[in-house]
């Protein structure tokens, strides 16, 4: 999916923005709309289990302190690790997404 994205920002970095047409405007306006769709739900899809992660994780840790069990810090450990990595994940579409606004406000502002 990055390598989707990655073709596509270098295909909007190609485009000359004072040549092109009011047509070309619109089509990539409607390209942009759905790549930014398209990102949006993948965004939701991550942030879905992040949240479950970070929920189990403190559950894990309340456990962990009430009966001080060491699985249980552990089971707290992997599921913070987890919401981490689904964190990175979705920081690294938050900055695909601000990269296609660039774009946006150049197709917009002409």
């Amino acid at each position: 999916m990055e390598k989707r994205f990655r073709d596509y920002l270098r295909h909007l970095e190609k485009l000359d923005f004072d040549v092109i047409s009011e047509e070309e405007i619109w089509e990539e306006r409607e390209g942009l709309e759905l790549k930014l769709t398209e990102i949006h739900q993948e965004m939701m899809r991550i942030l879905i289990p992040m949240m479950t992660f970070l929920i189990c994780a403190c559950i894990f840790l309340a456990v962990a302190f009430v009966n001080f069990f060491v699985g249980s810090f552990i089971g707290a450990a992997v599921m913070a690790l987890a919401c981490a990595y689904l964190g990175l994940q979705y920081k690294n579409l938050a900055k695909v997404v601000k990269q296609l606004c660039i774009y946006i406000d150049k197709l917009t502002v002409r």
